[in-house]
């Protein structure tokens, strides 16, 4: 029998076995024919290839069969990676689908580290890798070794991670975000200098709607902006100066 088929053969009696939910004989799976190749991974931005093989430890004697948890468990611990999913492609080739995390603000833990918004700090260098996010103001501090942040910040991260799926042009805008009364979010533009004041569970057209009004606002008054934009009641936008023009 020749080599090609005896390969076809067994990939697929073997790819029958797993479907079949049962376990794929040792003696087979370890076959030379089976190791692994190729790894092909999507997803990737921030970690690096040879960072995700290493962790999943491959080598050139590594079964494709091997036990997918093996694999799996180092990656999803990675503070990067959110999600992962894996597809075996016969005989020796693995299909790695990563989501990482997205950062959204930095936060002084006390230099400045980036997080996302399930408030994870993340290892990238918001230098190197010209991260321009806004500063997230922390209410405590963070924990010696911790990667989260305290649940206050997480909250308030939770926010910002909205608005920045909702309006991401807002948020480039945007230099510090922090608690401010009764639950509203303060987000300070730098350039023009104006606070918008925008209730948690603010949408994103409500956002907009507070762009729309600056906008307004700055041509009334021949090109200064306003110290605050108000969103936090129905049906209004408050525009407010600290210097009214005469």
């Amino acid at each position: 029998m020749r080599r090609e088929t005896r390969i076809l053969l067994s990939t697929v009696a073997l790819g029958a076995l797993w479907a079949a939910g049962q376990e794929v004989p040792e003696a087979v799976a370890s076959m030379d024919t089976f190791a692994v190749r190729d790894v092909s991974i999507t997803g990737l931005r921030y970690l690096d290839r040879g960072e995700v093989l290493e962790l999943m430890e491959i080598t050139d004697e590594t079964s494709i069969w091997t036990d997918r948890d093996r694999w799996l468990v180092p990656l999803r611990e990675h503070p990067l990676v959110h999600d992962v999913s894996l597809r075996r492609r016969m005989p020796g080739t693995l299909e790695l689908r990563i989501t990482e995390r997205r950062p959204v603000a930095l936060v002084a833990t006390p230099t400045l580290e980036p997080v996302d918004a399930d408030g994870v700090l993340l290892p990238i260098d918001p230098a190197e890798d010209r991260l321009d996010l806004p500063v997230v103001m922390n209410s405590e501090p963070v924990a010696p070794g911790s990667r989260l942040v305290p649940r206050p910040t997480r909250e308030l991260l939770a926010h910002v991670g909205r608005l920045a799926e909702g309006d991401t042009a807002f948020l480039q805008m945007v230099s510090r975000v922090s608690w401010g009364e009764r639950g509203t979010l303060v987000a300070r533009w730098s350039e023009p200098r104006v606070d918008f004041l925008i209730p948690a569970q603010a949408s994103a057209s409500r956002v907009r709607e507070g762009l729309t009004i600056l906008a307004d606002a700055v041509g009334r008054f021949g090109g200064r902006a306003p110290d605050q934009i108000d969103l936090r009641f129905a049906d209004q936008v408050v525009v407010r100066r600290s210097d009214p023009l005469q």
